[in-house]
């Protein structure tokens, strides 16, 4: 419902060279240091089609306030659930090696502050895990900064068609970080 067979493919073309960029962005994706991925705002499972044959699976997110698509992801043999990113996503006992974000803060942040899903998002995430959020400049400065206060350690990039303006990659990684009392003992 929404969608048409030609957005379908374009959908899958387009991943493909993404995820190709993301890996020389993140030189772990694709090996073995990273197998627990979550797709935080997919549509047609796009991101995780394009991993298919890397040692990882994918959890593929849809919202509970988007496209209704989840039957595409699952007739392309994927898993996925339903999420208002407004709640907080049951994860016991599963944490994650990468969140990849694409567009979730655009589509969302009308509804809840994107600071809280900023603390889901470190909750799920392991220690040393990656994020990379693909979003308007706009939300990738905010983010930049807040993720900061997170000790998350984030660089701005530009996506694999740097002419385009409108989108921005924020490539994180979460600190492994102990309180200075536990680091002495």
């Amino acid at each position: 419902s929404g969608g048409s067979d030609g957005a379908f493919r374009k959908d899958t073309t387009q991943w493909v060279a993404r995820v190709k960029h993301y890996k020389t962005l993140v030189p772990d994706l694709g090996t073995d240091k990273i197998r627990n991925v979550m797709d935080m705002n997919t549509l047609y499972g796009g991101f995780a089609a394009a991993l298919i044959n890397d040692p990882l699976w994918v959890m593929n997110v849809v919202s509970s306030y988007g496209l209704n698509s989840l039957n595409v992801v699952y007739d392309r043999g994927l898993i996925g659930t339903y999420n208002d990113w407004c709640e907080a996503f049951s994860t016991y006992p599963r944490t994650y090696d990468l969140l990849h974000v694409d567009g979730l803060f655009s589509a969302e942040s009308h509804r809840c502050e994107m600071k809280y899903v900023l603390l889901e998002m470190d909750r799920i995430l392991r220690p040393a895990g990656y994020v990379i959020m693909r979003e308007s400049p706009h939300f990738v400065n905010s983010v930049k900064n807040l993720a900061a206060g997170m000790r998350w350690n984030c660089h701005q990039r530009d996506t694999e068609d740097a002419k385009n303006g409108d989108e921005k990659l924020l490539i994180c990684q979460k600190k492994d970080w102990r309180s200075s009392k536990a680091a002495s003992e």
